[in-house]
């Protein structure tokens, strides 16, 4: 079976993957687009967070079985499909309130199902950078233009419909076995960006720490950023493109060296695109300063969520809840609207900012001691040779 279940675990990544990538954007497109303020269409975004972290405590349960997940699936489903659709047919923010928790709940239950077929396997699979590469650019292909609601909602409509139809007949014959009940991370099976708790105390990590943190202001404002974008002729697909490619492709191109790099040398990494990210937005003409961030910026990301997926030791402890994540994240995101309406692009290059200056700062305090403990290492070593 194992080997059967090897292209359905793939595919059911790739679904996993697309319908965050698609929910994230085009539900936040909807939400700032139809919301009185900016800080209230950020609360969205930061409400459909939450609500994500709160349906995988339950939809990555080992106790859901592939019926009872089939039948939660079509619900979410036309929850969203109809709350999407009637957003842009008079129904407002109160039809999208419906349709933010049933995309959430959709996206958790892929995350089931992506548990589910990975436990079927004997081996261990490889880490989904390519699925969720597929799953990206499927979802930005699919969004098109995010200026364009009544379309947009379409879209949407679609790549739901879509994704809840094969993601039922991809866990067909596949129960979770007894094994294994918990999960180091819930959502998507242990692939997200998570980091252990005490990774706060090692200067080290501060960098690949905040190069995972800085998805969050650069997803929730990517709509505005389009629109920026589109001011000086660039078209909104390009500019969502173009940061999904920033995202994985650095490490689709790394997924193998970057698991014999030290915490120091990815951090150092990070620290690097973060600070030429934060630099291109200060100073760069436009559109090469919203583009060369987030070029820069999803390259960082893309160098932290890679080096995790493939250091063990770099990644949250086992049976962490996703909740307690969703909740920071909500926090930040609402918090960076709350910036972003009263400094409106300054806010958000100014977070950026932030991010950048104290991944800079914790590298450079932590360089010395690393190189000084380097040093002693290999003293030993130096002294042997003739």
């Amino acid at each position: 079976m194992s080997a059967n279940v090897a292209p359905r675990l793939f595919a059911a990544r790739a679904c996993a993957w697309g319908l965050l990538v698609a929910g994230w954007i085009g539900l936040g497109g909807l939400a700032l687009r139809l919301a009185p303020s900016l800080a209230v269409g950020f609360s969205l975004v930061a409400l459909w967070l939450l609500a994500l972290g709160a349906a995988a405590t339950v939809a990555t349960r080992g106790d859901l079985r592939r019926w009872s997940r089939a039948l939660a699936l079509a619900a979410a489903a036309v929850l969203t499909i109809a709350g999407v659709l009637a957003t842009v047919r008079g129904g407002g923010l109160a039809a999208l309130l419906p349709a933010l928790i049933g995309w959430a709940a959709l996206t958790a239950l892929a995350s089931g199902v992506v548990r589910s077929l990975r436990l079927a396997q004997a081996a261990r699979p490889a880490p989904p950078i390519a699925a969720a590469a597929l799953g990206a650019l499927c979802a930005g292909v699919a969004l098109g233009d995010l200026g364009d609601l009544p379309a947009l909602a379409e879209r949407l409509a679609a790549v739901v419909a879509a994704a809840a139809l094969a993601l039922a007949l991809l866990q067909r014959g596949i129960d979770i076995p007894a094994r294994a009940l918990g999960c180091r991370a819930g959502l998507f099976d242990c692939s997200l960006p998570a980091w252990p708790a005490g990774a706060w105390r090692d200067l080290r990590q501060w960098p690949a720490l905040l190069a995972g943190l800085a998805m969050l202001p650069m997803m929730a404002a990517l709509p505005l950023m389009v629109d920026w974008c589109r001011a000086d002729a660039i078209a909104p697909q390009t500019t969502v493109l173009t940061h999904l490619a920033a995202m994985f492709g650095p490490a689709l191109l790394l997924r193998r060296s970057i698991a014999r790099w030290s915490p120091f040398a990815l951090s150092g990494a990070c620290a690097a695109l973060l600070a030429g990210g934060a630099a291109l937005v200060a100073w760069a003409p436009a559109p090469f300063d919203w583009l060369g961030l987030a070029v820069a910026h999803g390259a960082a990301w893309s160098m932290a969520w890679s080096g995790a997926l493939w250091a063990p030791q770099r990644r949250a402890r086992q049976g962490s809840s996703p909740l307690h994540a969703a909740a920071g994240y909500a926090l930040l995101t609402i918090g960076v609207g709350v910036i972003t309406e009263r400094l409106g692009a300054s806010g958000v290059a100014a977070v950026h900012l932030v991010l950048a200056s104290g991944a800079v700062a914790a590298w450079l305090g932590a360089a010395p001691h690393t190189l000084l403990a380097r040093a002693q290492r290999d003293a030993p070593l130096i002294r042997r040779l003739p």
